[in-house]
């Protein structure tokens, strides 16, 4: 089938379609799979869900555990969709510091192969701004497309200091989900205790 296609594509080194072909047992000659990829159309968005359906089945977790993670496309052109300047953070030395691009948020699924963990992609989407509200929203929109899917399960979301504010933890704990990241020292995730007047 096309998801056994996807998946193969995924899980081989380069993650080719000719690759995929010949690591999984396809029905089909390889050229129908080149025709859907160039000419179908379907719902990504459905596609990812029958994925998420097709891991429960074939995988089995007593604790799921989904990454997400942003990252950023180098773009020339001020005309690609949510090209915009970003920080660097990578702090890669052939790059400077502010660079032009297009920054992605994905969803994943973590598991082990061949005593190896292994990151099945899931989702992806574009972040249209710079800002890091735009990466957390971006985020709740992923996890919302799929998590009816994994309700009833014990799921983990790991995600770092980016994501780890307060309304996007508080969404998660809403769906059940743990989160787990790292708090940037500068981010406070209570309120302080009142300060006592003095002979109290």
């Amino acid at each position: 089938t096309f998801i056994e296609l996807l998946i193969g594509a995924m899980l081989t080194p380069a993650g080719f379609v000719t690759e995929a072909y010949w690591v999984v047992t396809m029905r089909n000659h390889w050229s129908s799979y080149y025709k859907w990829l160039q000419k179908g159309h379907w719902s990504w968005l459905g596609l990812s869900r029958q994925f998420v359906r097709l891991i429960l089945k074939v995988v089995k977790q007593e604790v799921i555990h989904l990454v997400i993670d942003d990252t950023l496309t180098l773009r020339a052109s001020k005309k690609a969709p949510g090209s915009q300047i970003h920080h660097q953070h990578g702090n890669k030395p052939n790059l400077a510091q502010y660079v032009r691009g297009q920054c992605w948020v994905s969803l994943a699924w973590v598991i082990r192969r061949e005593k190896q963990p292994v990151a099945l992609p899931l989702l992806t989407r574009l972040v249209p701004g710079i800002s890091n509200t735009g990466k957390r929203v971006a985020a709740k929109t992923l996890i919302r497309a799929v998590y009816r899917l994994l309700d009833g399960r014990k799921v983990r979301v790991l995600v770092d200091g980016w994501y780890m504010r307060r309304i996007f933890i508080e969404s998660m704990l809403a769906r059940g989900f743990d989160v787990i990241g790292q708090v940037r020292i500068d981010t406070r995730l209570y309120d302080e205790p009142p300060k006592r007047k003095k002979g109290q």
